[in-house]
């Protein structure tokens, strides 16, 4: 939680009582491997923060699943675009460890904006921060190759290959298993 806290004193500039009156609102939740934290057509009520474990949010479709995004330790998980508009979800959210989070529910989240406007300091942090994501990813596969895009989640998302199967990074990367041990291979080769 001293992540959290130093996201609200240092990098917001909140007062520790913004983040003492935060922490009161949440709930702590477990997950299992493999269990859901959310599934598509579900209406997205919270959002999270992950103290420990690893979840993958991916979407399906006749063809397979296709991760979208990864939230590992100290990252904000949420069907976001859900969570906005209150309409069901098209991802689900899956633990691939077992995974200890805490959560804000939308009404009490929005109940702290109404009694304190700071809090949409966080709102906007917590927005920019999806956003910022997602605007790299659908660039880098409109820009970059395979193995940049690798470099790219490398970057977003340090220590995810200690973390994420190597077929869940592949999936997210929009690549076969194979390719990306073909591009690892190439990488450690031209080193």
């Amino acid at each position: 939680m001293e992540s959290l806290r130093a996201i609200f004193t240092e990098t917001l500039g909140l007062s520790s009582n913004h983040f003492e009156e935060f922490l009161k609102e949440l709930h702590l939740k477990t997950l299992k491997k493999k269990q859901y934290l959310i599934q598509e057509g579900s209406v997205c009520d919270f959002i999270a923060i992950v103290i420990s474990g690893t979840l993958r949010s991916y979407v399906q479709n006749n063809d397979g699943e296709f991760n979208n995004d990864f939230y590992l330790e100290n990252s904000f998980a949420s069907a976001y675009t859900s969570f906005l508009t209150q309409m069901p979800t098209n991802c689900n959210i899956e633990a691939l460890t077992d995974v200890e989070l805490y959560y804000i529910t939308h009404k009490q989240f929005h109940s702290l904006i109404e009694k304190d406007t700071n809090y949409l300091k966080l709102a906007k942090y917590i927005s920019d921060n999806y956003f910022i994501r997602k605007c790299k990813r659908e660039t880098s596969f409109l820009k970059n190759s395979a193995a940049e895009r690798l470099e790219m989640i490398r970057k977003l998302y340090p220590e995810i290959e200690q973390k994420v199967p190597q077929y869940h990074i592949a999936s997210y990367l929009g690549i076969k298993p194979e390719s990306l041990s073909r591009i690892k291979l190439l990488t450690y080769i031209n080193k």
